[in-house]
């Protein structure tokens, strides 16, 4: 089931790179094709970063990363610019910014040296779309892939349904869950809407406030929720004279949701599909027609059985990577004056990878609230952080964890 996730990911991807022919298959004996896209699509650039507490070893790892990022927009920026393959290089570009992998290939250090309190790298690589597969699934695995939770207002043949076990709830999750994505168990997100009410209002109606985001994330662990509401009307019936005068009924279904991402509140994806359905029994005619809707919206499989993604999914996954490479974390620190909270800052901004801006978000005494944009899960910012901790002059303990914020307590180390 993963290993379909992935492939279905990557081929929204790899789509538009292959229909420029920047992704194309090479074969072994195609030997003058293939040496000529491999000359194309290699090249040198250098790569700088500053040298902090003289640890050249980070410095020259940072002065890599802005090579192959500078390679990745050298080449890949010549074969697309002013196609509509912009909008996926823009995606693949952020995620090579964040880390330097997957598309890069081949590295070889040309040249290395200091200048001062910079360090400079030359790096000869090579760049191909066609290893966009390989880093979006590297990604996917680094920052784990969105869970769900549906929570759509359903009027099922004028009956109105409440979210939390819906018929159109069931079938999303029924189509997505066929291709891999995880969701929020049915029986907990009723127990939130009865337990949580006031919270889960707020969600169902796409607002996503720091109360919401602990819910969702911390207990439910849904990181993407699907708001909206599903409508299914009669359309009359229709006779099939090939049917012996069988009477069936027509319905209609209009579906309006959209997708929103839980760590920051900003809609990913919206859409309205509207579909009919026919059937000898109003109930299994208009689930049919929200089978239908939802397969304008979601994706379907083709003539060969291969899952062909919607515009809707493919917005969704693609915004969800790329936040995933800028994700907001919020820190509440205690314990630092106005001084060694902006060493700190600095210190991790330079210091602990992934780290793209921390942002002071207010401050009262030894009391600070940040928000740092990290390339990754919180998780994975609080490891790097207490390893670098000490060697930056600081010791630091983490009272919680969540995550999308860290509570910890800090004190400025004599050196």
């Amino acid at each position: 089931m993963k290993k379909g996730l992935i492939i279905t990911l990557s081929f929204i991807l790899l789509t538009a790179f292959v229909s420029c022919g920047g992704g194309k298959n090479v074969k072994d004996d195609e030997k003058s094709t293939s040496k000529k896209q491999t000359n194309a699509n290699r090249g040198q650039e250098t790569g700088y970063a500053t040298i902090f507490d003289n640890d050249t070893a980070l410095a020259r790892d940072r002065a890599t990363d802005d090579a192959k990022s500078k390679l990745v927009l050298k080449i890949l920026g010549e074969t697309i610019s002013g196609t509509s393959l912009m909008e996926n290089y823009e995606l693949v570009s952020n995620i090579v910014e964040a880390k330097s992998y997957g598309l890069v290939k081949n590295v070889q250090i040309i040249k290395k040296w200091q200048e001062g309190t910079e360090y400079f790298v030359t790096i000869e690589g090579t760049v191909e779309a066609s290893v966009v597969e390989d880093a979006v699934e590297d990604a996917l695995n680094r920052y784990g892939r969105p869970k769900f939770m549906v929570l759509v207002k359903e009027t099922f043949n004028g009956k109105e349904n409440m979210p939390g076990f819906t018929e159109t709830e069931m079938l999303v999750q029924e189509i997505m869950g066929n291709t891999g994505f995880q969701f929020v168990d049915a029986a907990m997100t009723q127990e939130l809407m009865k337990k949580e009410k006031a919270k889960m209002q707020k969600a169902v109606s796409g607002t996503v406030s720091e109360d919401v985001q602990d819910l969702l994330l911390s207990d439910a662990g849904a990181e993407v929720i699907i708001i909206g509401t599903a409508e299914t009307k009669a359309q009359g019936s229709e006779t099939l004279k090939n049917l012996g005068a069988t009477e069936m009924k027509s319905r209609s279904a209009i579906i309006r949701i959209k997708a929103i991402d839980v760590y920051t509140g900003d809609i990913l994806a919206s859409t309205s599909k509207q579909a009919p359905g026919l059937h000898i029994e109003d109930e299994t005619a208009s689930k049919k027609a929200i089978e239908a809707a939802l397969k304008q919206i979601l994706g379907k499989q083709d003539d060969q059985g291969k899952f062909q993604p919607g515009q809707f999914m493919d917005t969704i996954i693609k915004k969800f990577v790329k936040a995933a490479n800028g994700r907001e974390i919020k820190v509440v620190i205690t314990g630092l004056g106005a001084a060694e909270l902006k060493d700190f800052k600095d210190q991790i901004s330079n210091r602990v990878r992934g780290v793209k801006q921390v942002i002071e978000k207010g401050r009262d005494g030894k009391a600070a609230r940040l928000e740092v944009i990290f390339a990754g899960k919180t998780n994975d910012f609080e490891d790097e952080l207490s390893a670098k901790a000490a060697n930056m002059g600081f010791e630091i303990n983490v009272t919680s964890s969540r995550p999308n914020k860290l509570i910890m307590t800090a004190k400025k180390i004599n050196q």
